[in-house]
Formats: structure tokens, sequence, C-alpha cells
């Protein structure tokens, strides 16, 4: 008698491919939810269940399960567990009629929705590091999987393999310089810049020491920006 096939094999899990999505990817409190609030201007969908808080009163923009997945692709990859989770996202986005997108904060796992995209664009959100660690632990977060240098790192070599992106600065978005609209058309979308409300803005300047070497990324990053706006 043969022995019984088993069941959820490697090769038995697909994953679904992504009809077409467009992804903001960001370290935490670095703009990302100001990214989403453009593109919803333009007629993007952001399947979310977090709620607006004191912090991003107009909503995270945010997948619960995404995120969670986020930290297992990058701990184990694509294991079957990693992949069904995947497909159960994949299908969300794929479910609406028009245009959806997904916000991610553990930048690394952009490289597994890229192996599923048929046409995948990138928002990728940055934003000064003290400013950024100041504001996290003004809401009680210490410490996030990935620092920002790492994080950060990731994000220009997501930048250098993913076609089609644009990188912004949330002082940018904050300040609502006219160059946003332009970079945001490389990518077909018309964003309304007066979504933002510029006095949710809670940190700024902050004098918080940073490494040399976050100092060197965080020019970096401008020199990015500064190709994507022209």
């Amino acid at each position: 008698m043969a022995p019984a096939k088993k069941k959820n094999s490697q090769s038995e899990i697909q994953p679904v491919v992504l009809q077409n999505g467009i992804f903001v990817a960001g370290h935490p409190r670095s703009g990302t939810s100001l990214a989403c609030q453009l593109l919803e201007s333009a007629g993007v969908q952001f399947p979310s269940d977090l709620g607006a808080d004191e912090y991003n009163k107009e909503g995270y923009f945010e997948l619960s399960i995404a995120k969670e997945l986020e930290k297992k692709l990058i701990e184990k990859a694509m294991t079957v567990e990693n992949i069904q989770e995947l497909n159960k996202i994949i299908r969300k986005l794929n479910e609406p009629k028009g245009l959806t997108g997904l916000k991610i904060v553990h930048i690394p796992s952009i490289f597994f929705y890229r192996h599923i995209a048929k046409k995948m664009r990138v928002v990728f959100i940055f934003r000064d590091p003290s400013d950024v660690k100041s504001s996290m632990l003004r809401r009680g977060i210490s410490q996030f999987k990935l620092n920002w240098f790492e994080n950060n790192n990731a994000l220009v070599a997501a930048h250098e393999n993913i076609p089609k992106n644009i990188v912004i600065s949330y002082e940018s978005l904050i300040r609502g310089n006219p160059k946003v609209v332009k970079a945001f058309k490389k990518l077909g979308f018309n964003v309304n810049l007066n979504v933002i409300k510029r006095d949710y803005q809670t940190q700024k300047n902050s004098r918080i020491i940073i490494p040399p070497e976050e100092k060197l990324l965080y020019n970096m990053l401008k020199n990015l920006e500064k190709e994507s706006f022209k």
C-alpha cells in the first residue's frame, strides 16, 4: 500500500499573484501613514483593521496580519505557514475592483512581495533619525525589531532592485513640497497635498544624538529623494 500523501507540502502551496498593487514602505514614525493618505486622495484603497489614535489621527492604514507576517518572513522566509498567510493578504488586496495598497514597516520583507507582484510600485518614506527616535520614545516604543539603520539600509537595497519606486522624506510631505506631487505622478498618481494636516507634527529638530553611520545614510536618502524629484 502506497504511503499517504502529506498535506500542505511546500510544492502544493503556491503563492497567489498580486495583480496590481502599490506599496508604502518606511520605518515606523517616518511618515508612511501620510503617504498612504496621499495615495488615498488619488483613489487607492488601503485595507486596514487598525483605527486612528492620538499618534496617528487619520489612521494607520495597516493590516495587523500583514504586519505580523513581515516579521515572520524576515525570520523564516517562505515557509508553508508564511505562504498561507501571504496568500490571505494577497487575496484581500486582489479583491476590490480599484487599486489597493499595503503599508510595510519591516522593509526587508518587501522583497518577498516583489517575487509575487505583477505590477509593483513602491513609495519609500524616510525621516530624520533623531526625530524618528524621539517620536517612538514619545509613544513608549524604545525598541523595534529592526533599528533605523538596518531598516533604511534595506530601503536603499529595495530602491535599487524595484524599478518603479520613489523615495520621499517626511519633511517634504509635512511641508507640502510641490515636488512631491511631481514624484507621485511618476508612479501614475495625482495626489492632493491638502489632505495632510501639518499641525499634527509633534517631533521636529530633535537633539537626540545619532551615530555617524545614521547621519551618512540619512544624507544618502536625501540624495535619493532629489533623484525622485527630477
